[in-house]
């Protein structure tokens, strides 16, 4: 069998989530840009998000190995895929090598929803993150085992951002190579920072402001947590 085009791939994809979605579960699909890629192959990537955002697709990212590749050139493609309403997530400050002053406001100025990791951060571009109350994704199991932090969990800086208005979405990059689903995740962050069943649903609602669902969507989740409120007595 040859190997299958973007094209392919992401129609395969949105095949599968069309054929397993339940009711409980919603999916969708985030088109990524490899920070390797020229900007004619991030713009085609841009393209397919656009041809298929009605079938599922709702944004693009910014990936790949963070020591590699110029993120300027991909102005154009995050410029177009903003003009078209996509979503934007960024993997942002993974790394010393992809955080320098320059990249990291090149980064911004890709006007994101979202952020990913968020470790290197100086601190007058934290100031900007949380005037933007920009979306954080971050990834304890992963930056602890990855060592992209010094020391344990209770060092991780989640205790940083929860203090701030920055909607703060838990995530797991990933359950394969870590062995932490993101349950675990919550209950790792929960003993480590001290949270109370109520904090860990508040974290959960906050966060919902930051998917790239509609208020459809947004609403089921608000009413699924205020659910389980109800279900603890909170």
């Amino acid at each position: 069998m040859g190997e299958l085009d973007k094209e392919s791939y992401v129609t395969t994809v949105l095949s599968c989530i069309k054929d397993y979605d339940r009711d409980r579960l919603s999916t969708f699909l985030i088109l990524s840009i490899d920070r390797r890629n020229t900007p004619e192959e991030a713009m085609e990537v841009v393209d397919l998000a656009i041809k298929y955002r009605s079938h599922g697709v709702v944004g693009i990212d910014l990936c790949g190995d963070p020591s590699k590749g110029d993120i300027k050139i991909f102005l154009a493609a995050f410029t177009k895929a903003k003009l078209n309403k996509l979503k934007i997530t960024l993997h942002f400050a993974e790394v010393p090598a992809s955080s320098t002053v320059e990249e990291l406001e090149t980064l911004l100025s890709f006007e994101p929803d979202r952020l990913g990791h968020v470790i290197h951060v100086p601190e007058h571009v934290r100031e900007e993150i949380i005037e933007r109350k920009l979306g954080l994704e971050l990834c304890i199991s992963c930056n602890v085992q990855a060592k992209l932090i010094e020391g344990g969990i209770a060092d991780h800086h989640f205790g940083y951002w929860k203090n701030t208005d920055c909607p703060v979405a838990l995530s797991t990059d990933d359950l394969g190579i870590f062995c932490s689903n993101l349950s675990n995740e919550y209950l790792l962050v929960a003993q480590a920072f001290g949270l109370s069943q109520g904090d860990s649903l508040a974290l959960c609602d906050r966060a919902i402001d930051a998917i790239f669902g509609d208020e459809k969507e947004k609403a089921r989740l608000r009413h699924a947590i205020s659910e389980m409120r109800v279900e603890y007595g909170l």
